[in-house]
């Protein structure tokens, strides 16, 4: 069927190119044979190029083994912590496989663990930055700003700490100091308006 169609074709074309030599477009389209019907469908048939089973099965299984590659390589990143990279590659894993469930939680739970990994550094970052402010306020002699400073960490640190243990009993101190109203005058220089 196929033959036929490639023939059909070439007789076309080529009573199409006699009629071109011998007089223009208009004799050579009114010379020109019209196709038949089967030949019309054997030309679209061959036209749309329809995807074979075998090349279907095969696309099938090589997204399948992208999704089988791309989760195990974000496990493996979890294993190390390297959240970011797990989430990349749980987001491959769901792009070729979507609404899958286990990329779907596997994202969230990266998602999660990123959160927290941020929320962790914040507060690391803060804990940081009072501790410099409480130096600050101690040295300089300000009470009120060393008390507050020593309130804030006092709760971002672990209560099972030995820190947060000498923070809470230096505290006390610091009570002690602003009961006495000791160097009143250089209060609030080191935390302005009694923030911390």
């Amino acid at each position: 069927m196929a033959a036929m169609g490639t023939v059909g074709k070439m007789a076309v074309g080529f009573t199409l190119g006699l009629a071109l030599a011998g007089g223009g477009w208009g004799q050579a389209l009114a010379k020109a044979p019209l196709p038949s019907g089967a030949e019309l469908a054997v030309a679209a048939a061959s036209m749309a190029d329809p995807v074979e089973p075998s090349r279907l099965k095969q696309s099938r299984q090589s997204r399948a083994e992208s999704y089988r590659y791309a989760m195990l390589a974000g496990y493996s990143a979890a294993e190390r912590e390297d959240y970011h990279t797990a989430l990349i590659n749980f987001r491959r894993a769901l792009g070729f496989r979507p609404g899958d469930r286990y990329a779907t939680a596997a994202i969230r739970n990266m998602t999660a663990y990123i959160a927290r990994e941020r929320a962790e550094a914040a507060k690391l970052a803060e804990i940081e930055q009072r501790q410099e402010t409480l130096a600050e306020a101690v040295a300089a002699s300000d009470w009120a700003c060393a008390a507050a400073s020593v309130d804030r960490l006092v709760v971002l640190i672990p209560p099972t700490s030995p820190d947060r243990a000498r923070l809470i009993a230096y505290r006390g101190e610091l009570t002690g100091f602003i009961e006495a109203r000791a160097n009143l005058d250089q209060w609030s220089t080191v935390c302005p308006g009694g923030q911390t």
